[in-house]
């Protein structure tokens, strides 16, 4: 299965939950998230981060936050708890009945409106238990700095790593920015502005592509990139696109945060 994940995502859902966490669970994800700093550290670094992120008109890239409220007399979040999140993360608050159906479908509308339509669902209904939803919605839209015309484009076999062919549209270039680790070969293709870039990697001849997704570590991945060479690149990619799904729980509770998921 694809995997398409952003960490940055998550670690602005995650962290705008943990301001409404205390004791054991408030300990724990501050030491995931924040890797030891404090909560409030952790909150104005991500405001600084996300506000200096490069956005231009070429490329987009666009971060929004919400918390849904079940409106009942008997649920009310703390002020402080509200605030802070409106205050470093921009969240917008709504109040809403959540025994409407109608209002699983304001939810996704938001999301697909801030992810540009990419994304058109994230809730099919909301079960009777439901208090509240912290929702972080990302998109990117970027122009490539070299873009392609329409003579880079054509027909070829595409050979996936089962050893399986199939004919496939693919877009091809040359690039300038090599990537070699000794067991993966690949490129950088900056979007314009050069702020941000598309990067590949294709495992060598006889390197089964699950055995090197294994080896990659962050440092060694940084190191790769940060490694890339000026050299002429003949690029051929296929045409794609995907989605995908995931609940963290259990990844997050083999990380060491347990204390959020215990009932008690």
């Amino acid at each position: 299965e694809n995997s398409l994940i952003s960490p940055t995502s998550i670690l602005l859902a995650l962290s705008m939950t943990a301001n409404g966490a205390d004791g054991n669970t408030r300990k724990e994800m501050e030491q995931l998230l924040g890797q030891g700093i404090s909560l409030e550290d952790l909150n104005k670094y991500l405001y600084t981060y996300v506000e200096a992120l490069p956005n231009s008109k070429k490329t987009q890239i666009n971060i929004a936050n919400s918390i849904w409220l079940r409106d009942e007399e008997s649920f009310k979040p703390k002020e402080e708890f509200l605030q802070t999140n409106a205050d470093y993360y921009k969240a917008a608050i709504y109040k809403a009945d959540f025994s409407s159906q109608g209002t699983a479908q304001d939810i996704n509308n938001w999301v697909n409106k801030n992810t540009n339509k990419m994304i058109d669902k994230i809730v099919d209904e909301i079960s009777a238990d439901t208090l509240m939803y912290l929702i972080n919605a990302m998109a990117f839209e970027g122009e490539w700095q070299n873009i392609y015309e329409k003579v880079h484009v054509g027909e070829g076999i595409f050979k996936s790593y089962t050893g399986a062919e199939e004919t496939a549209e693919f877009i091809r270039s040359k690039e300038g920015l090599y990537l070699e680790d000794g067991m993966a070969t690949g490129f950088l293709k900056p979007y314009a502005g050069n702020d941000y870039s598309f990067f590949a990697l294709l495992p060598n001849e006889g390197i089964d592509i699950n055995t090197y997704i294994n080896s990659l570590e962050g440092e060694s991945f940084l190191k790769l990139i940060n490694g890339a060479t000026q050299e002429a690149v003949n690029a051929s990619i296929p045409k794609f696109s995907f989605s995908y799904s995931i609940n963290l729980n259990s990844a997050l509770q083999a990380l060491g945060v347990k204390a959020a998921f215990n009932p008690s």
